[in-house]
């Protein structure tokens, strides 16, 4: 069998608040592998977010390990895990963060740059992403000139950069209607096809997450697969 993509084993975080322990993820194990499409449902305050910021590495968890491609990314330093996460991982919120005084070209090319990659290079890869996601004409427009669909479109195109292995999106569409959703559902589609890239989707819409092969509910820190037929 081909080794999982991802891999975490007894995967805890807790917070202190007030004096007392509050235990968010208590005890995880969950294997993606490559290419694979996941949906993450639950109610508010179940934890997704949270294990996304953990499986992401923007957080680090008080307990367990998580393996990537093999490697434990526990035992690496903050400088490495930076790397890392620039390398192998894409990241889509609700909320876009898209820096408003640049362009939706620049604002894609941002984590090549980071990278240390040639500016030309950068530029390069980011017109062809924002034109896979239908954006070629808003090469030079702000973020405020571009509609709520347009710029998580943005977004989705800078998560991609540089083609990580696994994109961890949280709640992508929650702030958009039916129809512009819809979009950002088939790109996701497209983007699985093309770049062979594992989505792990924290969705509370449930068109999005029939589109998924694998759901996972989570439910007071602990995930729990959907029954298959």
């Amino acid at each position: 069998m081909t080794s999982p993509l991802l891999q975490v084993r007894g995967l805890k975080k807790s917070f202190e608040h007030q004096g007392r322990r509050i235990e968010v993820l208590r005890g995880l194990d969950l294997d993606i592998a490559v290419g694979e499409r996941i949906a993450v449902l639950g109610t508010s305050g179940a934890g997704k977010s949270t294990l996304l910021n953990v499986l992401g590495t923007l957080d680090l968890p008080t307990e367990g390990q998580i393996w990537f491609e093999g490697r434990d990314l526990l035992t690496l330093s903050a400088k490495q895990l930076a790397a890392f996460r620039n390398q192998q991982i894409g990241f889509m919120f609700q909320f876009h963060h898209l820096l408003p005084e640049f362009t939706a070209l620049e604002n894609v090319m941002m984590p090549a740059l980071i990278a240390r990659r040639a500016k030309a290079e950068a530029a390069a890869e980011a017109r062809q992403l924002l034109d896979a996601v239908g954006l070629k004409d808003r090469l030079t427009h702000r973020p405020g000139e571009l509609s709520g669909g347009e710029q998580q479109r943005v977004a989705l195109a800078r998560a991609l950069v540089g083609r990580p292995a696994l994109l961890l999106a949280d709640e992508p569409t929650g702030n958009l209607d039916s129809q512009t959703s819809a979009g950002i559902h088939a790109l996701f589609d497209q983007v699985n096809a093309e770049f062979n890239t594992a989505l792990l989707v924290v969705t509370h819409n449930q068109d999005l997450a029939q589109r998924m092969p694998r759901r996972i509910f989570m439910h007071d820190g602990l995930l729990r697969e959907e029954a298959t037929a």
